[in-house]
């Protein structure tokens, strides 16, 4: 089967956006990943991978033969080789950044994330939410099975932060320069068969990759052209930066005596957020050619993290429930109305207590929302002592997180038009 006869077959895009290199190629130029034992070295990844190449040979079912007749599967970046879903062929790519200074909650945040997303898109907006590469979400998978599919409920989690090398980035070989790219999460949202658009599956449906880095590589001079690990945020439909008002001395001495949760009382302060996020800001600006007095389309969505520490200053122990019903076939909207009600609030607060937060952000893009979330639902419990630092994490059986799936559900319903659905109060739907 030639390849102009294979592409007009299972409907591939005209262009593909890789998203490892975040370069642009014609689908007829990606590669395939060799299978036969011998065909190793690839001179990208190195001596113990599979070479990549360009097929002339298909067979019956569309897979490319390898030249020691060995049937393939994977499909490869033909710039960086590393591996691509055969969705992203399909489906348009939404990428979502997400960035924080260390020790903001981000990996439980992610974990949390994507465990309410795979319970509440097929429950209540009938989309399906699964992995497109289990391989490049593995890590992902590793923290929700900690958090929420742990058989020892009773014993206390901590889970490993993001590092800034290591299984979470792919080392790519070009010529003498050798470059660390960050790997995304990777997922597939498809319309179920009782969505609204899902006639039009092939054209609202979306594979979503999602970077999270170390918060390391926000500081100053961290992103390199040998290490280029946050140029996906130049890429992103939507920017969501973490900030821990734990972290914050002001937000602690307004807690003084509403709370005694440890992340107010005794956690470490690490870093001034603001100085990360004009960071952020200056490496979009740079890497899009963004004018100095110019803001930004694509939404920012603060996410002011640790909810369950800090409530008190915004009232309301348990945050609503954003989406409501529409019609009597399973489908719900997400309350723009409500979300943006709990947004104003939570921006009042900051601007009250971190100013200058609030400030950085809205100068910085048109649509800014400032959501609260809570990873865990609950207060950290103390572990012990590891090499004189104290250790603090959370039992799976006392987590109930909340509001992790609205930064995302509002990121979607502003990028995607129509995979969401959204209503207005006064209008009822939209």
């Amino acid at each position: 089967m030639s390849v102009v006869s294979k592409k007009i077959r299972i409907g591939l895009r005209t262009r593909i956006n890789c998203p490892h290199c975040w370069e642009a190629f014609a689908s007829e130029d990606v590669l395939w990943v060799a299978t036969h034992p011998d065909l190793l070295n690839d001179p990208r990844l190195g001596p113990d991978k599979h070479q990549r190449f360009l097929p002339t040979r298909f067979n019956a079912e569309g897979n490319a033969i390898d030249i020691r007749g060995m049937v393939c599967q994977e499909l490869a970046c033909p710039r960086c080789h590393l591996t691509i879903p055969r969705e992203l062929l399909e489906l348009p790519p939404v990428f979502m950044s997400i960035a924080g200074t260390p020790s903001c909650g981000k990996s439980y945040y992610l974990a949390a994330m994507t465990w309410t997303l795979r319970q509440t898109l097929p429950r209540n907006f009938l989309l399906s939410f699964s992995d497109a590469d289990p391989t490049s979400n593995s890590i992902l998978n590793k923290y929700e099975e900690d958090q929420f599919h742990n058989p020892s409920s009773d014993q206390i989690v901590k889970l490993k932060k993001t590092e800034e090398q290591g299984d979470a980035y792919d080392i790519v070989q070009y010529g003498e320069q050798r470059i660390s790219y960050p790997r995304p999460f990777l997922f597939t949202l498809r319309t179920t068969q009782k969505h609204p658009s899902a006639e039009n599956a092939s054209k609202v449906s979306r594979i979503l990759c999602v970077y999270d880095n170390a918060g390391e590589s926000f500081l100053p001079g961290a992103d390199t052209v040998a290490s280029p690990v946050t140029r996906h945020l130049s890429q992103s439909h939507a920017i969501l930066f973490c900030f821990d008002p734990t972290q914050d001395p002001r937000f602690r001495e307004a807690c003084q005596g509403r709370t005694d949760d440890y992340q107010i009382s005794k956690a470490p302060v690490t870093a001034r957020q603001e100085t990360v996020l004009h960071e952020l800001v200056h490496r979009v600006r740079h890497h899009s050619g963004l004018k100095q007095t110019e803001r930004r389309q694509q939404p920012l969505i603060v996410m002011v993290t640790k909810y369950d520490a800090w409530w008190p200053l915004n009232h309301y122990e348990r945050l609503p429930t954003p989406w409501r019903p529409v019609g009597n076939k399973g489908l719900s909207c997400l309350d723009m109305d409500l979300v943006k009600k709990v947004s104003d609030a939570i921006r009042g607060l900051l601007s009250q207590v971190t100013p200058e937060l609030v400030s950085a952000a809205e100068e910085f893009s048109h649509q800014t929302w400032f959501i609260p979330v809570s990873a865990t639902g609950s207060a950290p419990e103390y572990m012990g002592t590891v090499e004189g630092k104290e250790q603090w994490g959370v039992k799976p059986k006392n987590i109930n997180p909340m509001w992790c799936e609205v930064p995302f559900l509002t990121a979607l319903a502003c990028t995607t038009g129509g995979l969401v659905p959204t209503c207005q109060r006064a209008t009822n739907s939209q």
